[in-house]
């Protein structure tokens, strides 16, 4: 998300550790909210969203950017072109405290970009709102559903089915890629009850990152 921080981009997508400027939220890079390719079962027969909970009940915590205390994710990070943010490698996207901002309970994720620094995020269910310049801005919005379009302020995104998608970390279901609505592809790939499994981010020059999950510790 060093774009415009959007991105999880570092405002939409909730994505939660990604690096750049326009991402989708959820623990990555912050940058651009997503190897599943969007198109990978993507389209609008999806099927309809599914209730998240945030397993405070005991239950199973089923959001599709389960953001939490504890909670860290490692990715196998690609730097297409040039992108100063990203190092090429194995780098986690952790997060590392939680504390009351702007109103909301906030969780500060450190970015799996060593240069992009760490982010604030804050979730209500599936929703995602990233800190920035002073105030909240919405990530990742719902309903989770093939076809729903939000907007960060700056840019537009719009949730695709990925029913399966297989990454290192292993084959997970019930998956969603936000996908940026600009001519080159940048979106990430988010399944329920793990989060970002793969980022693609591109600046429209071809410089940017790829990181896809190798393991999560959660």
């Amino acid at each position: 998300m060093e774009r415009s921080l959007f991105s999880k981009g570092l405002v939409i997508m909730g994505l939660v550790a990604g690096c750049s400027g326009s991402n989708a939220g959820g623990p990555a890079a912050n940058d651009k909210s997503d190897a599943a390719t969007p198109a990978d079962g993507g389209g609008q027969d999806a099927a309809p969203e599914m209730d998240a909970s945030s397993g405070d009940d005991g239950g199973p915590d089923d959001r599709i950017d389960p953001v939490a205390l504890g909670h860290a994710w490692t990715y196998d990070v690609t730097v297409l072109g040039t992108y100063p943010a990203c190092v090429a490698g194995t780098h986690a996207a952790t997060v590392l405290n939680e504390e009351m901002l702007g109103g909301r309970q906030a969780f500060q994720v450190e970015s799996f970009c060593p240069s992009a620094g760490s982010f604030f995020y804050a979730l209500d269910g599936d929703r995602v709102f990233t800190w920035v310049a002073m105030t909240w801005v919405l990530s990742l919005d719902t309903p989770v559903a093939a076809g729903h379009t939000w907007s960060n302020g700056v840019d537009s995104f719009t949730w695709q089915a990925v029913p399966t998608v297989t990454v290192p970390a292993g084959t997970f279901t019930s998956c969603w890629s936000a996908v940026e609505q600009v001519s080159y592809p940048t979106y990430t790939v988010f399944c329920r009850g793990v989060g970002p499994v793969h980022w693609h981010y591109e600046d429209g020059q071809g410089n940017g990152y790829e990181a896809v999950l190798s393991s999560k510790n959660f």
